[in-house]
């Protein structure tokens, strides 16, 4: 009888390991499948205008792109961020033949061509800046998946700030996902590296 009990004993808890492993395994194909459905819907192709007034079609260039998405009128994080990108193009030029950094603003409002082509002056000319209109600004915006919020004290406000989330996108030669880059958790360093990485 023990020995019946021992080994009934034995049989229930490898039933059980194994329904564990089991269960682990389909969490984690889940997880997986999840994440995987997540960076297709990250991205895509935007047509905009760039900051010399050109029209700028994604789908003409055919290099992989680094997109960060920030506002000019913003007083610190997005130049910090943009210096951190600058400083990576400064310092590894050949990076300019396989990567466009692009910066996409988020209020199209306040930035238009102009002020736009004055903001990217302060940073390395590899860099394209865009704007459009708030349709245009808006489908890009809902393709990246970008937290915005304006805070507007009112309609005639003219100095207000905008939350928005900071991170750098590196897209395909196809405009297709491939990571997302955490700029303030990132020393221009380790971004570098990680870039050379993937590329």
């Amino acid at each position: 009888m023990n020995k019946y009990k021992q080994s009934f004993k034995k049989n229930s808890a490898m039933m059980i390991l194994i329904v564990t492993v089991i269960l682990i395994g389909l969490l984690l194909i889940n997880y997986i499948s999840k994440k995987n459905n997540l960076n297709q819907s990250i991205g895509g192709s935007f047509l905009l205008t760039d900051h010399q007034g050109n029209s700028f079609n994604s789908k003409k260039i055919n290099l992989k792109k680094l997109i960060y998405f920030g506002y000019t009128f913003c007083p610190d994080i997005c130049p910090m961020d943009m210096l951190k990108i600058s400083q990576i193009f400064d310092q590894n030029p050949n990076l300019k033949k396989k990567i466009l950094p692009i910066f996409i603003t988020v209020d199209p409002s306040r930035d238009n061509q102009k002020i736009l082509k004055n903001f990217m002056e302060n940073f390395n000319d590899a860099f394209v800046g865009l704007t459009g209109d708030k349709n245009e600004i808006s489908t890009v915006i809902k393709s990246y998946k970008i937290y915005v919020n304006y805070n507007k004290k009112n309609d005639n406000d003219k100095t207000y700030l905008v939350d928005h989330s900071s991170l750098i996108f590196l897209i395909d030669e196809n405009d297709q996902f491939l990571a997302l880059i955490r700029p303030n958790e990132l020393s221009v360093d380790k971004i570098e590296k990680y870039l050379k990485e993937i590329i």
